[in-house]
């Protein structure tokens, strides 16, 4: 293992400890696999795998992208025992929108033959992350989630924990009684606490009012659950934008999304952003699904606060290498979306209910 000290400010704070080098460049024919395929949000890394054996069969010569490998080579190639395996991961490529599945038969129509049509660029109003950078940025909003929400478990366990005695109070531990010889009686074991003390401290009514509020924000965004309570559910305002041509259909995993859009509602009604704002960024924002720093630079910018982010490295400077592939700098232009309420008042009603205006 060779190891160099001459590591950049740049890459150590992305990639932390992690350096990833080209070696040995191969003269024997490889398969490439797209960025977006392998950092694509719901898909396991065996419909991965599947994806790079189907690109695999492509004929780069025929000029189509039309392979006809049996599901049991495929089967094989992947080291599953039954053919019928491959049916979650096939299905999980085509709903990401990665390969098409055609079916025909023949011979009486008593055998079927699979046809799969490879896509190496994205469907059209696909969502997910496309880049490193795209990926990077839901990462680094999920470790700050995280690291917040671990944060406030430290606050509240520190507010139920009794005082420690201060210093001087004459406060003492007591020696522990020395056990008699020979008697050989030993001290009963500690009972366990009751679960019921070992439950966290109720929440405060400001904590709960929040909680309410982004519950009601993150179901006007997403639409409401449905249960056996609610079988019809009202849809969220992302079908209407997606029904208007205005945002791209989400293809994730949504249940992850609603609650961490949730947080993110939840956290800009704690500093002071009124619900009118919080709409107004998520509908002029242009995803389904934006990433932290996303949605704080909206919410900024629809409180009327311009927002200039420069790529920078650590010193302050611009980068020193900035290659497009690397970075995933996307050079492509987004069409301002319109102002969905220009003749009302930001904090009336966008949420569905007036109470969220009154947040904070």
């Amino acid at each position: 293992m060779i190891t160099t000290d001459d590591t950049s400010a740049e890459l150590d704070e992305v990639f932390g400890d992690v350096d990833i080098v080209a070696g040995r460049m191969p003269e024997v024919p490889f398969t490439q696999v797209p960025n977006w395929v392998l950092i694509a949000d719901g898909i396991k890394p065996q419909a991965q795998a599947l994806y790079a054996h189907l690109a695999m069969h492509v004929n780069s010569q025929r000029g189509d992208k039309k392979v006809w490998p049996t599901q049991r080579v495929l089967a094989a190639r992947l080291k599953l025992n039954r053919v019928q395996s491959l049916t979650p991961y096939l299905e999980q490529l085509e709903e990401l929108g990665a390969i098409d599945m055609q079916i025909s038969r023949y011979a009486g129509k008593m055998r079927q033959r699979y046809k799969y049509t490879v896509h190496f660029l994205p469907p059209e109003g696909y969502a997910g992350p496309v880049t490193q950078a795209e990926w990077y940025d839901a990462y680094w909003a999920r470790e700050e989630e995280e690291k917040a929400r671990k944060e406030s478990a430290a606050e509240e366990q520190g507010k139920s924990a009794p005082p420690r005695p201060a210093a001087g109070s004459g406060q003492t531990k007591q020696p522990k009684k020395p056990k008699a010889a020979g008697t050989g009686a030993t001290k009963p074991a500690a009972a366990k606490k009751p679960a019921a003390a070992r439950t966290k401290p109720p929440k405060s009514e400001e904590e709960q009012a929040l909680d309410t509020k982004a519950t009601r924000g993150a179901e006007w965004w997403w639409g409401e659950r449905k249960t056996k309570q609610n079988p019809d559910p009202k849809p969220g305002r992302i079908e209407t934008l997606v029904a208007e041509g205005k945002m791209p259909r989400y293809v994730g995993n949504k249940s992850s999304a609603y609650h961490a859009v949730r947080t993110m509602i939840r956290n800009a009604l704690k500093a002071g952003y009124d619900a009118g704002t919080i709409a107004k960024a998520l509908e002029n924002g242009g995803r389904a699904f934006p990433s932290q720093q996303q949605f704080e630079d909206a919410c900024a910018r629809a409180a009327g606060v311009p927002v200039d982010r420069a790529r920078t490295g650590a010193s302050g400077r611009a980068p020193s290498y900035d290659d497009d592939a690397t970075w995933g700098a996307r050079k492509r232009q987004k069409a301002a979306l319109p102002d969905p309420h220009p003749d009302q008042p930001g904090d009336e009603d966008e949420f569905g209910l007036r109470d969220l205006a009154d947040s904070a």
